[in-house]
């Protein structure tokens, strides 16, 4: 099962897989943004761990090293919940980003960048 954060409770300072998500609408980062990490296995998703961006619209550390191997992840951003809480209507409740890992010793970094009518990814570093 997924290990969750506790509210309030601060991520891991260091991991093999962050995240960051920006608000380009506003410039700012968009905090409190729920955010689940799940492996392909055999077909199926496998839900890995469930973190909140912090007030820098960070998740640190969404896996920690060594826990990683080679495959296929996907990242969902719950973005509803967060434009709800602007007061903004949005056209996409959440974002899936699937990525492959060949590598599972390289640390990965997934931005995001939403508005309520659009978002982008990318590799980061």
């Amino acid at each position: 099962p997924p290990v969750p954060q506790a509210a309030g409770e601060p991520a891991m300072a260091e991991g093999w897989l962050s995240t960051h998500v920006l608000n380009t609408a506003t410039g700012l980062p968009a905090a409190g943004v729920t955010v689940r990490l799940a492996r392909l296995e055999e077909l199926r998703w496998t839900e890995l761990a469930q973190r909140w961006t912090d007030e820098d619209g960070r998740c640190p550390s969404l896996l920690a090293p060594g826990h990683a191997t080679a495959g296929t992840y996907k990242l969902r951003f719950e973005t509803a919940p967060y434009w709800q809480g602007l007061g903004c209507a949005s056209f996409y409740p959440f974002v899936e980003v699937v990525f492959t890992v060949t590598d599972p010793a390289q640390r990965l970094h997934v931005p995001l960048l939403i508005s309520p009518y659009s978002y982008t990814t990318y590799r980061g570093s």
